[in-house]
């Protein structure tokens, strides 16, 4: 038996292993509070699809707004701040992800792209587009990341209600920090949270592989363990979801 077979017989088996790029601090800590052990991918090094080899789910962070061009509009808007490097490596890790029916959460600028890369589209500027008066970013105070900005509204008989035991008519505080949204929702995907003003704030599959995401920061929460439900509702899908481990060998009796 090997050294891990080992401790995996004592001590249960390892840690789902989550991979994600473009990592902060709040998201490591979320993840490893929950249970996960977190694998950062360098994108000069983990080449894709082969740096999810040994991976059992997947993160994606949030950032940068998502390039218009990959969602098929030509014209960009002013305030829109693109990294099209970190773009190309994110799709194809949200790409590589699906392919191998890994569970996913995204955050923030992830719930944007898992939409982009799965058929939907985006608004670009939630204040010049005229949808809303709700403020959705405002500068946030120093060292102050957990602020409530706004309610959000669960939809019932959803994944996300389920993990946050929210009923449909409570509202949910969130710190949401966007000036982009999702326009068009993916084919295969339903709302599971909007803001008062109709403004999408969550989405997931229905069926298949958990996939899941959410417009605010729930890592912001880790100290608190706020919102934790959605980081152990993807380490615990990882950890039904991987192969299960080998069976330790008897040894045979001496002769």
């Amino acid at each position: 038996m090997t050294g891990r077979a080992t401790a995996a017989a004592v001590h249960g088996p390892p840690a789902p292993v989550i991979a994600l790029a473009w990592p902060k601090h709040d998201y490591v800590r979320a993840l490893q509070r929950a249970g996960a052990d977190p694998r950062p991918l360098d994108p000069a090094v983990d080449l894709l699809p082969g740096a999810l080899d040994g991976c059992d789910g997947v993160l994606l962070t949030g950032g940068a707004d998502v390039d218009p061009a990959c969602y098929g509009e030509r014209d960009r808007h002013p305030t829109v701040q693109v990294d099209e490097a970190r773009d190309a490596y994110e799709i194809a890790l949200t790409h590589a992800a699906r392919d191998r029916g890994l569970p996913l959460l995204a955050i923030c600028r992830g719930v944007q792209l898992l939409n982009v890369v799965a058929g939907g589209t985006l608004v670009q500027d939630i204040p010049s587009s005229g949808l809303t008066t709700l403020v959705h970013r405002r500068p946030k105070p120093p060292r102050v990341k957990a602020t409530n900005q706004h309610a959000v509204r669960i939809a019932e008989h959803t994944r996300l209600a389920s993990l946050l035991g929210a009923a449909a008519d409570e509202d949910v505080p969130v710190n949401s920090r966007h000036h982009q949204c999702i326009a068009t929702v993916a084919p295969g995907f339903v709302v599971s949270a909007v803001a008062p003003d109709g403004i999408v704030e969550a989405i997931e599959t229905p069926s298949g592989p958990f996939c899941l995401g959410v417009q605010w920061h729930p890592e912001n929460y880790w100290r608190t363990g706020r919102f934790a439900e959605l980081f152990t509702g993807l380490i615990e899908a990882a950890g039904r979801a991987r192969p299960p481990a080998p069976s330790p060998r008897s040894s045979s009796p001496s002769s």
